[in-house]
């Protein structure tokens, strides 16, 4: 409490008169304490008090008492003023003044009225009797699935992170873009395939990329046999029968028994034959965006739009996800010593244990100096200790 305050409140008894007596008058005393907010603002507002609180704020943003503008902008009695309306008319018995007004509002409780249109004009409906319904009348869990319910996940729920997995996903996507380029088909098509059947990626893993060719003459097939198959099953990539013609699969899972199994990674392949791949230009939009997105598909890594942006080649987009695979340092400590910035600094030094002064010494070449002397005044002991 401020001392004012505590004066305001001493009290004083003088013997002659055996009263209480204050050291201020009443008067000054109630002046000279802080009043409420509230009282403020009802003092203020005492004479002005059939006007709106909406009004009033009105003419408070304005500064004048008739601002410019509709009367009641804000749409008439608020919530609060129809609440503690209707209640004091229900409490003193009153009803509405307008019979017309009262068979409406009867009417809307009964349920009666709904949307009508009356010698063309158009009447609002209070209630959703006679309305048309939209949406389903029953529980929707109880109709049978339809082929709209059905649901087939783009990518195979499968992320990689072996190197040789995402190799072997950026050839696999090299390839498959190399043909459906030759063959003049939409680029991004080839993700209607979430996976291939063995025989179909046996077929893409013996082919190879020239380094440093265009995507429509890099394409290298082992023999003519493989080129021919190729060829036809990637002709029937978006057609209706795809799958049954083509021998692609579009599951990552078998069932063996009732149970899903899972395929291994790529039928077991653990690594690509060659890396001619890794020189293939991603500089046009068109070919990046599909590559990106099949490799997505595939690896289960998905590349923020910074990271497009700088993208130009396919060894850098396995380069992205090498170094986000790559295990994290456990301690800051480790992070900055293996941040090659820092250690070319030559004021910047980076420890991985707490120094202490004997760490200086050491490193200056005097731990030994010390160790003798307090040894030869014997303040340390054989052991090391001090006594």
């Amino acid at each position: 409490m401020r001392s004012s305050m505590r004066l305001l409140n001493l009290e004083v008894v003088t013997p002659l008169q055996g009263s209480t007596t204050r050291y201020v008058c009443s008067t000054c005393r109630q002046e000279a304490r802080p009043r409420p907010f509230v009282a403020r603002q009802f003092l203020r507002h005492a004479s002005d008090n059939n006007t709106p609180i909406t009004e009033r704020v009105r003419r408070k943003l304005w500064g004048t008492d008739n601002p410019p503008g509709l009367k009641d902008p804000y749409g008439g009695e608020g919530v609060f003023e129809k609440k503690f309306g209707k209640a004091s008319m229900a409490k003193q018995g009153g009803a509405p003044e307008n019979g017309e007004d009262a068979e409406n509002q009867a009417a809307a409780e009964s349920g009666d009225v709904a949307e009508e249109v009356i010698d063309g004009e158009y009447v609002p409906a209070t209630t959703w009797e006679g309305l048309d319904r939209i949406g389903h009348l029953g529980e929707w869990t109880d109709l049978p699935p339809n082929s709209e319910d059905a649901f087939t996940s783009f990518s195979s729920n499968r992320r990689l992170n072996k190197p040789g997995h995402l190799a072997l996903a950026a050839h696999q996507t090299a390839v498959e873009l190399c043909l459906m380029q030759s063959l003049n088909k939409p680029l991004a098509s080839i993700c209607e395939v979430v996976e291939h059947e063995k025989p179909v990626f046996k077929l893409i893993y013996n082919c190879k990329i020239q380094p440093k060719s265009a995507w429509d003459s890099a394409l290298e097939y082992p023999d003519k046999e493989t080129e021919d198959a190729l060829v036809f099953i990637f002709k029937q990539i978006g057609a209706q029968e795809t799958e049954q013609s083509a021998g692609i699969s579009a599951n990552a899972e078998t069932e063996e028994d009732g149970i899903a199994v899972k395929k291994p990674f790529f039928f077991g392949y653990q690594d690509v034959k060659d890396k001619g791949f890794l020189t293939l230009s991603l500089s046009d939009p068109a070919t990046k965006f599909a590559f990106l997105k099949r490799f997505s598909q595939l690896s289960g890594h998905y590349f923020p739009d910074p990271a497009i942006e700088s993208i130009t080649s396919v060894k850098q987009v396995l380069g992205h996800i090498l170094k986000e695979t790559a295990p994290k340092p456990k301690k800051l400590a480790e992070h900055l010593l293996a941040n090659d910035t820092l250690q070319s600094l030559p004021n910047v030094k980076i420890f991985a244990k707490r120094q202490k002064p004997w760490h200086k010494d050491e490193e200056l070449g005097r731990k030994k100096l010390i160790d003798r002397e307090l040894r030869r005044r014997g303040l340390v002991s054989r052991k090391g200790n001090l006594e």
